[in-house]
């Protein structure tokens, strides 16, 4: 038998085809090859059986034994891997190979145990390695929804003390104890899955990073030293991140959808100025970031997999490509995906065409509302869609224009006394780039109202309910959208949650802030009201982690994540913010809300006036109508009770009419166009 030193073993779902049935996903393996053998091929065995809802714990399973053919029955399957990188850098090379994984859906839940044939070399370093001699992931039946895990800000800030949160692996124990009780089939990583801003400290970029004037700076070349240093920094701190603690047991056990954020790359990437963008050093960075970042969270690399979408083109069933990066050679790439029969789940790649004035272009945003259309199938209820940085969340324009003033006093001062107040890369104030980076600054904000208004009108034609998932601020909240005037949730196709969840390792920010933050986030804003849309918080934090009444109902500041399931009674999807109660405990707190599904009537010549105030009138007319009265400027939903009841729905009995559920149609002609 071969033998292997593993150093990354973690699993990616993809989508489930919805013709075959079938699970499509990967196995990604990292080895080192001076302490490996492969004269045989590395080799994933597969068996699946029906899940009996006992205990999930995989160690001290036996490893799956000898070949057989696919099948429902005692099934076994043997995958070869394919070869998609060597690393010929320090300390030693690497290979990193891919299997491909196809599991058939069956009438039940499936339990899918997996081993590596061969032997496991003693350095090898992954827990699913040297802790169990088999893992097992889980893949829901064909009639089962998806229960799965949000989360994002994986990884501490370079300024973070470790020791004080307990290190990294906390909430993902919390995860695990979690899955335990009831399997999760998707963990969604919604940006910073590693922090890769260390880079600046390594030896070759310390005259870079040194350098007082950043004209010199951003001037200065490229050189094979520190082009060398940028991929050995990455690659080795992929390997560590991914093939250790808690956070890589939870991704041999739960398979891995992934969106990135900046700190993938390096913090800030995409929200700097031309010139910054473009010089030699940190355009590198940024490119090298994005190559490891589909190595290792997208087991993807473009010399093997390509740019062509077209079905059956691509490794990846989810992924649509859009136009070419703004200041790199990789396309936007987001994915749309299979989540189950009532639910699908869209992230949005918010990164490759990111410029100061710019998220994604309009091509971009065609390609991916085109493949909605084409490939979400009638009867779906929910669409959650991925952005790294959060749609709705307080505005903090004020401070966006003091600090991006040129007169700002800020960093006129910080100039003479502060070193550590403006950015390394271009003197600007550190906290800009942030405030650059969210949909509400003002380069952006045309942008995000213009999305809004299509995601409703894709909302209204597939008779879809639209949720939103975001993370990046190191901390929880829920935003919403809404109808001009006031319906039951479930009635109005305008009706959206935006839920925030971060950070699962990173520390929130200061308590002032939080308070600010919670201030700021009382406002119902009007940005879209001449689009017939209202926007505001929802005061889920009615308790604090001790059960105590608080004022700060809106934005929470602490380590947290998102368990989400769908209620198949109620047609809800739960969205269960699971907040630490203390420092580095670990412990949670669960505050759920729940997004109802769609049951509006709206006759099809009416769509046109969606984005105005008398959309109204057209809303569920009928005997099954429920509209309120208008709701007053400023108000909470009605709906909106607090911590433990969530956004939940009250309305029964309303049935979808013929020619709205799932019937693609022209957009109305009223809405802006991303």
């Amino acid at each position: 038998m071969s033998q292997l030193n593993v150093r990354v073993l973690g699993l990616k779902y993809d989508t489930v085809d919805v013709k075959t049935q079938v699970w499509h996903g990967f196995a990604l393996l990292v080895t080192r090859d001076d302490t490996s053998d492969y004269s045989v091929t590395p080799t994933l065995r597969l068996r699946w059986q029906p899940y009996d809802g006992q205990s999930t714990e995989v160690t001290g399973e036996q490893k799956a034994q000898g070949e057989g053919a696919v099948g429902h029955d005692n099934a076994q399957q043997t995958v070869q891997a394919l070869k998609l990188h060597q690393y010929q850098g320090e300390p030693a090379a690497h290979t990193i190979w891919r299997f491909k994984i196809e599991v058939p859906l069956s009438q039940s839940e499936q339990k899918v145990t997996y081993s590596l044939e061969g032997t496991a070399h003693p350095d090898s370093q992954p827990p699913c390695i040297t802790e169990a001699t088999s893992n097992s992931f889980f893949v829901p039946a064909k009639n089962q929804d998806f229960h799965w895990i949000g989360h994002s800000c994986n990884g501490f800030s370079a300024s973070c003390d470790t020791k004080e949160w307990n290190g990294p692996n906390p909430l993902w124990d919390d995860v695990l104890k979690e899955h335990k009780k009831l399997p999760f089939h998707a963990v969604v990583g919604g940006g910073d899955q590693i922090y890769n801003d260390k880079l600046a400290f390594e030896p070759e970029m310390k005259q870079w990073t040194e350098e007082k004037n950043p004209k010199k700076r951003m001037a200065m070349p490229l050189t094979d030293e520190i082009s060398a240093c940028i991929d050995r920094y990455l690659f080795n701190h992929y390997v560590e991140w991914y093939g250790s603690g808690s956070f890589s047991k939870t991704i041999a056990s739960v398979p891995q959808c992934n969106m990135l954020d900046d700190h993938d790359l390096i913090d800030g990437f995409g929200t700097y100025t031309e010139d910054l963008m473009r010089s030699p050093i940190f355009n590198a960075i940024g490119s090298k970031g994005f190559f490891w970042y589909y190595l290792f969270q997208q087991a993807m690399k473009l010399e093997v997999d390509g740019t062509d979408d077209t079905p059956g083109k691509h490794s990846n069933r989810s992924i649509i490509v859009g136009n070419k990066g703004a200041y790199i050679d990789f396309p936007h790439q987001s994915f749309l995906t299979y989540f189950g029969p009532k639910q699908w789940l869209l992230m949005v790649d918010c990164r490759a065409e990111r410029k100061l004035d710019q998220i994604c272009t309009k091509q971009s945003y065609d390609k991916i509302f085109k493949r909605i259309h084409s490939d979400v199938p009638g009867g779906v209820e929910h669409l959650v869609i991925l952005l790294g940085v959060p749609l709705a969340y307080p505005r903090m324009v004020f401070l966006e224009s003091t600090l991006s003033s040129k007169l700002n006093p800020l960093i006129m001062l910080a100039k003479g006394i502060s070193s550590g107040f403006t950015n390394d890369f271009n003197g600007d104030v550190e906290l800009l780039d942030d405030l650059n980076d969210h949909w509400c600054a003002r380069h952006h904000k045309k942008e995000r109202n213009a999305l809004i208004c299509r995601v409703q009108e894709l909302a209204l034609e597939k008779h879809l309910r639209i949720s939103w998932i975001s993370g990046d601020v190191h901390a929880a909240g829920v935003g919403y959208f809404s109808g001009y005037h006031h319906h039951e949730p479930r009635m109005d196709p305008k009706f959206s949650l935006a839920v925030i969840t971060s950070a699962i390792v990173n520390a929130p920010p200061p308590p002032a802030v939080i308070n600010m933050l919670n201030k700021l986030a009382k406002k119902t804003h009007r940005s879209l009201w001449k689009h017939g849309t209202k926007e505001g918080a929802v005061p889920v934090f009615e308790l604090d982690l001790n059960d105590q009444k608080q004022n700060d109902r809106y934005i929470m500041g602490a380590r947290n994540w998102c368990a989400v399931k769908r209620d198949a009674g109620t047609g809800d999807l739960e969205f269960e913010l699971r907040i630490e109660k203390s420092k580095g405990s670990g412990q949670t707190k669960s505050y759920p809300v729940k997004a109802p599904p769609p049951a509006w009537q709206v006759g099809k010549e009416h769509w046109g006036m969606l984005h105005s105030k008398g959309f109204n009138k057209h809303v569920n007319a009928g005997p099954a109508s429920v509209i309120g009265e208008a709701e007053k400027p400023g108000a909470k939903p009605a709906t909106v009770t607090g911590p433990t009841e969530g956004v939940n729905s009250t309305a029964d009995g309303v049935s979808v009419p013929n020619g709205v559920n799932g019937a693609p149609a022209a957009a109305p002609t009223t809405a802006a166009a991303a």
